[in-house]
């Protein structure tokens, strides 16, 4: 297994959805480097992608497309209104237990582009918001 490290772009297949869905794994991005949150353990923020569908709603804020990611096969969403903060040493220890997988760092104007629909998405949560902000050095 290569080298690992929680830091802002890096990606990993996370657990999730629903039941339905057979292989339950969505794409994550790290939006930040470790940062201390108010209890003082260093963290990141954690989006993911979800498929954009015809006639559903979804957040316009950011769409990534097929060649945006080795992941990204369909136009995709980014989910901020389930933007996550996560403890940086959970993280490193869901990838050591094998149940977190790491995938290619995401492409550097693409992750500008979902930082910058992160800020401007009506469904960022403002902890998580204020979080990313103190964490990039924005305020």
């Amino acid at each position: 297994m290569s080298l690992f490290l929680p830091l802002k772009r890096a990606t990993l297949l996370i657990p999730s959805g629903p039941e339905s869905d057979k292989d339950r794994k969505h794409l994550f991005i790290l939006l930040n480097d470790p940062h201390d949150d108010e209890s003082g353990k260093a963290c990141v923020l954690m989006v993911s992608l979800s498929t954009v569908r015809q006639g559903v709603p979804h957040d316009p804020a950011c769409i990534l497309y097929a060649g945006d990611h080795a992941f990204v096969k369909h136009d995709s969403y980014v989910v901020y209104q389930k933007a996550r903060i996560e403890e940086a040493d959970k993280v490193l220890r869901g990838v050591k237990n094998g149940q977190l997988v790491p995938q290619a760092p995401m492409d550097g104007a693409v992750f500008a582009r979902i930082c910058k629909g992160l800020e401007e998405s009506r469904l960022t949560p403002t902890r998580l918001l204020n979080f990313y902000l103190k964490a990039t050095g924005q305020t």
